[in-house]
């Protein structure tokens, strides 16, 4: 087992949104190539809550009217040319909370009126549901939305041509289910992941802007070669034996451990180092 003797923890940000910073703020990023292009993200992406969605296995409502098309980001694609039918797989939530979707789609033809349609509990009544128009034709983008729900709430999302073009063509890839209000980048679930599905480089720039960038080359990239576990959840990566906390919670004790990373191969974690957050006098 790797054993850590180290954790700096930086910066601690409490409720009243106080921060022990002065006037530099360390940004960091993540990716899956050296130059930060590859799944960039400046949130450290969540687990899938939903099983099988890599490459569509398991039960899928309406799957037999869909076919393979190749893949995107190393992701299945599942394209249909026929209105309505489509695919989708229900989700239901563990906990009360706020929960976010998202999924890859792709429209093209002169009338393909593609639409998200969303479900909850079988469709009830009086739930509102964020149903949307997506277009028609549209190069690959990334929809998502968030929704509140109750424990065992039960909710589906798909994707459906609802015009009758000829020409009509809708693709769809990489559906995530995860807790919170930020769709993060796309991950397969707990039960699936690999050390090779998480992000591999860690990006980092000090300015004077507490907001960070979103363009990769403003980024110093590194391969990652620690990974930090939060209460058990991987929350993010270094190329050192530091690492930024934020958002933390004041006066709440949190467990933390780290894993080294070599190319696609993770050690096991560090014991558990438990620490109590404070509010800044």
């Amino acid at each position: 087992m790797f054993l850590i003797s180290l954790l700096q923890v930086q910066k601690f940000r409490g409720k009243t949104g106080d921060t022990m910073a002065d006037k530099n703020y360390l940004h960091t990023a993540y990716a899956n190539s050296a130059d930060g292009t590859d799944r960039f993200t400046t949130v450290y992406p969540n687990l899938n809550l939903l099983e099988g969605t890599k490459d569509f296995s398991g039960s899928w409502e309406n799957s037999s009217g869909w076919v393979n098309d190749g893949t995107y980001k190393g992701l299945t694609v599942k394209k249909r040319t026929k209105q309505y039918a489509g695919i989708d797989k229900t989700f239901t939530a563990p906990k009360d909370g706020v929960y976010t979707f998202s999924a890859y789609v792709k429209g093209s033809g002169s009338r393909v009126s593609v639409y998200r349609y969303v479900a909850i509990n079988g469709g009830k009544p009086n739930i509102i549901v964020p149903n949307k128009r997506i277009g028609d034709t549209f190069d690959w983008l990334r929809d998502s939305f968030h929704v509140t729900l109750k424990a065992g709430d039960t909710i589906y999302a798909k994707y459906e041509i609802t015009a009758s073009g000829a020409d009509s063509v809708l693709w769809t890839a990489g559906h995530k289910w995860e807790l919170g209000l930020i769709a993060t980048s796309y991950m397969t679930s707990a039960s699936e992941v690999t050390t090779a599905d998480w992000p591999k480089y860690v990006g980092t720039y000090v300015d004077t802007n507490p907001v960070s960038s979103t363009v990769s080359s403003k980024y110093d990239w590194d391969e990652m070669k620690y990974r930090v576990y939060l209460d058990g959840t991987p929350v993010g990566g270094s190329k050192l034996l530091s690492f930024d906390l934020e958002n933390l919670k004041a006066g709440t004790s949190y467990n933390v451990q780290v894993s080294q990373i070599n190319g696609n191969v993770e050690s096991d974690k560090s014991e558990s180092v438990t620490f109590k957050t404070t509010l800044p006098k």
